[in-house]
């Protein structure tokens, strides 16, 4: 007996053909016996002869509806609600066959024995229709029962009540290993709480995680919405609640991405840390950023990082001219151009420029070539400790390579140039932060002299997530090695943003500024470092502080407590975007900026570090050096 379940448990699908019969066999015993029924309830005897023919004819209608509808593809441990409806269309062509033929039988002169009378036609239906919804119904209860003895089961809940969540329900359903037990759904619509879907019972996010989520000793919770009906205050303590109760959070993907349009448990993927800090989905206005990019000629600076290379990404997506993709990094840049090729079957025009953006006669050569109509200016290093002991090579590249490029799009009449800047820009205590606001300057003091040629856009935003260089890495790396995991300081926060969503704002950004303005992105609210580092030893399957250690390092050299999206002399005004406002700021005479401009970066090579950072908090007023080398 045991070996027999071991090998039921095994066998994957039975064939079609046993399927087939086994369904026939039911026609035929289901017909009998409503012949039975109606012949002894009147009281006479069965004619074999009569009942035979009769029997023919049934099996043939019904086969029909089997070919036609073709229930016993199906796999009958899985039984699904399509599966049902398929069994109810099949028997229902079956039935008004014979009614049919019947019918016309008795009108048309035929022999009696011909005749079926409807009273069996329909108890059949009723015979037949039943034993085969019963049947598979409780196969597929049996094997369930009998996965459950051999494999154990996972007590699961479903975020989310739409069609996103039933399909994961049934994809679940589908399963054999593991066995899923589902103990209900869970969403945050107040019209649907309480209610049922596919027999399963809808709950707030509140009761799951006080009564149904413990009573049930639910381990794993199972994401299935669209990011726009997501409420991010509910569902964040839920996701909060999961990790700590060691519950498994898991997120099904977007229907776009589902493999060959179809839906399946592999797809599947454990919450990540982004997951955890990203926001209410960004609606862009596509109709403005696609009649500003149709046709034109794009060059993206800095396009082998984290930010250009998914400004190309995003720019790729639309009816452009040329891109024209410039790094110096030529790995990385190489990387990108096969994965754009990859994607796009070599279908899109995409140019590759390996140069540095502080050679003037280089950029020239560029500039003259493609001629550009916007630029995006992504082009610079970012990474504070470096910055401060390389003073020189900030200002090399930010300011001076910035100042080059800017200069460039004026002269060869480039319509946009869109700069991407920092947080760290305001109210600076390290050199990287210092650069950036001089490249603020200097690009506003520009679109004074020039007000009716380039528009010079500046955008501003906090910390990336998965960036080069950024902590998410890092603490990854620290974790994957056991720990500990290192932060400069336990009240450190940031502002973080995904990599996508800062440059889907450049992009609406980039369309909405007449010149001279510094949008600046609502970041949401700061995260403390120390917590995305405890949350990240959770969701990796480890105990923060017990398995896996937190410990501080010390602040770094012109490193903060806390980042700034705007300065005090700073105002700001709200955008049609909810997430972009436009900083209020002050005017520049471009040639006094131009000439501290000049002679600071003439000044790298000539001059020390400390002379040249001397020189840099002329030129940036509001810069106070975190670092005591730089503070004399």
């Amino acid at each position: 007996m045991f070996n027999f379940i071991n090998k039921f448990i095994r066998q994957k699908y039975l064939p079609r053909s046993i399927v087939f019969f086994f369904d026939l066999f039911i026609v035929i015993s289901s017909f009998l016996l409503a012949y039975t029924l109606r012949f002894n309830f009147a009281g006479r005897g069965i004619d074999v002869t009569s009942q035979n023919i009769q029997l023919g004819t049934a099996i043939f209608a019904y086969v029909v509806g089997f070919l036609v509808f073709r229930p016993f593809t199906g796999i009958i441990r899985h039984t699904t609600t399509h599966d049902l409806l398929t069994i109810f269309y099949a028997i229902i062509v079956g039935f008004v066959s014979l009614m049919i033929f019947s019918f016309i039988s008795r009108h048309s002169g035929m022999p009696h024995r011909w005749i079926i009378p409807y009273s069996i036609i329909i108890m059949h239906l009723m015979i037949v229709g039943s034993v085969m919804v019963f049947s598979r119904l409780a196969i597929k209860l049996a094997y369930s029962q009998l996965m459950h003895i051999k494999h154990g089961s996972i007590a699961v809940m479903i975020y989310g009540a739409g069609d996103l969540g039933q399909a994961t329900m049934l994809a679940m359903e589908r399963t054999s290993s593991p066995v899923y037990d589902m103990a209900g759904f869970i969403d945050t619509n107040r019209n649907l709480q309480g209610k049922r879907k596919s027999g399963m019972k809808i709950f707030s996010p509140g009761k799951a995680m006080v009564k149904i989520i413990p009573d049930n000793k639910v381990r794993e919770i199972v994401i299935a919405i669209s990011p726009e009906r997501i409420v991010k205050g509910e569902t964040d303590r839920l996701l909060d609640y999961c990790l700590a109760n060691n519950i498994e959070v898991k997120k099904v993907p977007p229907v776009n991405e589902w493999i060959n349009g179809t839906f399946s448990l592999r797809q599947v993927r454990p919450i990540e840390i982004t997951d955890l800090l990203g926001r209410d989905v960004i609606a862009l206005n596509i109709e403005r950023i696609q009649t500003g990019l149709a046709g034109k000629t794009i060059l993206v600076t800095g396009a082998a990082g984290s930010i250009g290379s998914e400004i190309v990404r995003q720019i790729m997506a639309f009816r452009t001219g040329t891109i024209v993709m410039l790094d110096q990094a030529e790995s990385d840049l190489y990387d990108l151009q096969m994965e754009l090729k990859a994607k796009y079957n070599g279908n899109r025009c995409c140019d590759v420029v390996v140069a540095d953006v502080t050679n003037p006669l280089r950029m020239r050569e560029v500039f003259a070539r493609y001629n550009p109509e916007i630029v995006f200016s992504a082009a610079a290093y970012k990474h504070v400790p470096l910055m401060e002991d390389n003073p020189g090579e900030a200002i090399s590249v930010n300011i001076g390579g910035t100042k080059i490029l800017a200069d460039m799009a004026v002269e060869y009449h480039a319509e946009k140039f869109v700069m991407i800047s920092t947080d760290k820009a305001v109210n600076p205590t390290s050199v990287m932060g210092a650069t950036k606001r001089a490249c603020e300057i200097y690009v506003q003091s520009l679109q004074r002299t020039n007000s009716n040629g380039t528009k010079f856009i500046t955008t501003r935003f906090g910390n990336v997530l998965g960036s080069n260089g950024s902590v998410v890495p890092l603490f990854l790396r620290q974790i994957q090695s056991g720990g500990p995991v290192t932060l400069t300081h336990k009240d450190i926060q940031r502002y973080f943003m995904t990599i996508p969503e800062a440059c889907q704002l450049v992009l609406e950004a980039g369309f909405m500024g007449n010149g001279g303005e510094i949008f600046i992105f609502d970041m949401g609210k700061p995260v403390k470092i120390y917590d995305l580092a405890a949350k990240m030893i959770t969701l990796a399957g480890f105990v923060p502080e017990r398995d896996i250690k937190i410990i501080e390092t010390g602040l770094r050299p012109g490193e903060k407590l806390f980042e700034e999206l705007l300065s005090p002399e700073e105002d700001h005004l709200p955008t049609h975007h909810p997430k972009i406002m436009i900083s209020r700021t002050r005017e520049y005479d471009h040639v006094d900026i131009e000439d501290k401009v000049m002679k600071l970066v003439t000044a790298v090579g000539r001059e020390s570090d400390t002379s040249l950072v001397a020189r840099l908090r002329e030129l940036v007023c509001e810069y106070v050096p975190g670092n005591e080398k730089y503070k004399v």
